[in-house]
């Protein structure tokens, strides 16, 4: 999705996934774009974004995944590229985005979680802003703490049209870069008046998407399922033959040709039958008499006495 210079997508092993059903919308504090994409089980997935154009202030991105904010990037003024989130973490690990299905109950008691009312969306939102970097010094070492998101139930009547939800993977360690005593650079950030841009993602399976009529559906092989239906009755059609295109089973292939054998004795006795009846009478002749002699004329002289 794009608005102005600022562009976002989800990607799958680094492929852009198609979007649905865009719809952008503003007002004087926020830019909204929202679709809906296709979420596959077990994949693990990013959102990747980028800024067209150099500006005069800084801007800060921050991706949240069914509610769960992860770690913001922060970027300085006249800063041109592309960025990307693929996972949530702490100072100690990692833990990549995955998708996966969703577990429903029954259980009235969970009808109203505010836990579970962003499931199903991926939402950037991007803020412009004074960028400000300042010297800190890191004391002691870093605890080496794991990383916990609840992951729980959801009530089936809460989410309709939710079939997937975000899980986090396996816990990875991170790399530190600094050693504790020494300084560092920190960054902060000050949002100013200008409007935030929101990119929202919403997702589910493809098949819903296109039984929603958001996604089109994709061509199928009922017409070659047709084709490959075999009957056992034959119907014998008059007229010229033609031969089928379409290859027969090896075992309806004895089968027909007896049928088939049978049913050309039938029509060649049909054929002598109907010959014999329509040869035409001969009618006999008297010896000496020819089919185109005419017959005689008898003439009478009256003029004598």
């Amino acid at each position: 999705m794009i608005f102005g210079d600022l562009s976002a997508y989800v990607f799958i092993d680094d492929q852009e996934l198609p979007e649905y059903a865009v719809v952008a919308s503003s007002t004087p504090t926020e830019n909204r774009i929202t679709c809906w994409i296709a979420s596959e089980e077990g994949k693990k997935f990013g959102v990747r974004w980028m800024n067209a154009a150099e500006q005069s202030w800084g801007i800060r991105a921050a991706v949240s995944v069914d509610g769960v904010c992860c770690a913001g990037q922060t970027v300085r003024p006249g800063w041109v590229g592309t960025k990307e989130r693929t996972y949530l973490s702490n100072d100690s690990v990692t833990r990549d985005f995955m998708f996966s299905n969703i577990q429903l109950t029954d259980d009235d008691s969970m009808l109203d979680d505010q836990n579970s009312k962003d499931i199903g969306q991926i939402v950037l939102e991007v803020e412009t802003g004074e960028f400000r970097t300042k010297q800190v010094v890191k004391h002691g070492k870093l605890k080496n703490h794991t990383l916990h998101v609840r992951e729980g139930k959801v009530h089936e009547r809460s989410k309709k049209a939710c079939a997937h939800r975000v899980i986090f993977a396996e816990e990875v360690p991170r790399q530190v870069h600094y050693q504790p005593g020494r300084s560092i650079s920190r960054i902060t950030f000050k949002p100013d008046d200008r409007p935030t841009t929101v990119f929202v993602f919403k997702y589910t399976r493809l098949d819903i998407l296109q039984a929603m009529d958001i996604a089109p559906s994709t061509p199928n092989n009922s017409s070659k399922e047709e084709a490959n239906d075999y009957g056992d009755d034959i119907e014998i059609i008059d007229g010229p033959y033609e031969p089928s295109s379409l290859p027969l089973p090896p075992k309806d292939v004895k089968p027909r040709i007896q049928h088939l054998e049978m049913e050309l004795q039938r029509l060649r006795a049909q054929l002598a039958s109907t010959s014999e009846d329509q040869k035409p009478s001969r009618v006999k002749l008297e010896c000496g008499v020819s089919r185109r002699q005419k017959p005689a004329i008898e003439i009478l002289d009256l003029t004598k006495d």
